[in-house]
C-alpha cells in the first residue's frame, strides 16, 4: 500500500485483526481503492464493537469486528460485497456494510437459467427425549455454549 497507484492485493480479512486493545492502523488515505468482499455475509461486520468483560472479570474494552478494522486501514476506499446469503438483522446486516443492492441473482433465476437445479426442501423432526428434570437446563447450557 506505500504505492501511490496501481497494484492488487489480495489479503484475507483475518489480517485486519490488531492486538487486543489496539487500533488496527491507517494503511492508505487513497480513495482509488476498491475493497472487493467475497462471502460478505460472514465476517464483515462489527462496525459499532460490543464491550467485552475479561475472564477473571478484572478489565473491560471494546471489541470491533473485521469491518471496523479494514474500515480504519483504508477510510476512503469503496466496498462491494459479493454473498449468496445477506443478512439484514439488527446487529449483523450486509446492506448497512456494504450499501444498497447492485444486482441479485437469486436461486429462482439459477434455476430458470439452468445454472442450478430445482432444490426441494424437506422438513423432518428430530425426536428428542427428556426427563422432566433436564428440561430446565437446555437453555443455560446453550446460552453457555454458543
Amino acid at each position: 500500500m506505500q504505492v501511490s497507484s496501481g497494484g492488487v492485493v489480495f489479503t484475507t480479512i483475518q489480517k485486519f485483526a490488531p492486538e487486543p486493545k489496539q487500533k488496527y492502523p491507517k494503511l492508505s488515505d487513497r480513495r482509488n481503492i476498491v475493497v472487493i468482499a467475497d462471502e460478505a455475509h460472514r465476517s464483515q461486520y462489527g462496525i459499532e464493537g460490543r464491550v467485552v468483560t475479561s475472564r477473571d472479570e478484572s478489565d473491560t474494552y471494546m471489541v470491533y469486528g473485521f469491518a471496523k478494522h479494514l474500515r480504519d486501514a483504508l477510510p476512503n476506499a469503496s466496498f462491494i460485497g459479493f454473498t449468496g446469503t445477506p443478512i439484514e438483522s439488527t446487529d449483523i446486516n450486509t446492506p448497512k456494510i456494504f450499501g444498497e443492492y447492485i444486482d441479485i441473482y437469486d436461486i429462482q433465476r439459477a434455476v430458470e437459467d439452468e445454472a442450478t437445479v430445482r432444490i426441494y426442501y424437506e422438513g423432518r423432526m428430530a425426536k428428542l427425549e427428556l426427563t422432566e428434570s433436564e428440561r430446565p437446563k437446555i437453555d443455560p447450557e446453550f446460552e453457555d455454549v454458543t
